[in-house]
């Protein structure tokens, strides 16, 4: 999970190129654009909701890039095949749960 999550942040902090594709991926299933944060830090848990929370609001959009970027990418096809495990995407669902109530604590 944490490969996919670092290695999104990564792969579109590192060309603003595919960051403009992103969103328009966004505009094209018309949600709000949430791009991929930084996971890691001082504040681990705020940091790893919000992560985790972006992730999941703009999976569809995060995921129909990757498939169609994988095509010139290598890495994003690494992560799109990553992203469309579904057994990841439970334990990430369940993770973010598990974090809205740490975070209260």
């Amino acid at each position: 999970m944490m490969t996919l999550l670092i290695g999104v942040d990564y792969l579109y902090r590192k060309s603003p190129k595919l960051k403009m594709r992103l969103k328009r991926s966004f505009e094209a299933h018309q949600t709000k654009v949430l791009l991929p944060t930084t996971v890691g830090g001082t504040r681990c848990l705020p940091q790893l909701s919000l992560v985790t929370n972006n992730f999941t609001r703009g999976y569809r959009a995060v995921r129909s890039h990757l498939e169609s970027a994988s095509h010139t990418q290598p890495k994003a096809e690494e992560l799109a095949k990553l992203a469309a495990d579904s057994n990841l995407l439970i334990y990430l669902l369940s993770l973010q749960v598990c974090l809205c109530h740490l975070k209260t604590i």
